[in-house]
């Protein structure tokens, strides 16, 4: 392969490894703002005491499902920014 092939493919490499890592801990973000959310919720509803206290259950299985899938996605995208680097990385050495 020629030194230009092979920067090219470790170019397309890292996209694609920074894609998946940014939608990946976009799911455990977006659950992470939810449980704040639903704990935010149960303080400003104890301290006011003319409201009902209103609790937000099951943050934790969201939370949980998509810490699992968030980290073998993660290492997904994590090998393949290191094979993009692997791949930049040879074609200057060629």
């Amino acid at each position: 392969m020629t030194p230009d092939i092979l920067n090219i493919i470790g170019l397309i490499s890292n996209i694609v490894g920074t894609l998946i890592l940014a939608f990946s801990l976009s799911s455990y973000i977006s659950s992470m703002r939810l449980a704040i959310d639903g704990h935010e919720l149960y303080i400003l509803s104890v301290n006011h005491p003319t409201l009902p206290v209103q609790q937000v259950t099951g943050t934790n299985i969201h939370m949980d499902r998509d810490k699992k899938k968030t980290s073998v996605y993660s290492w997904i995208g994590v090998v393949f920014v290191i094979g993009g680097f692997a791949f930049q990385l040879s074609s200057h050495l060629i």
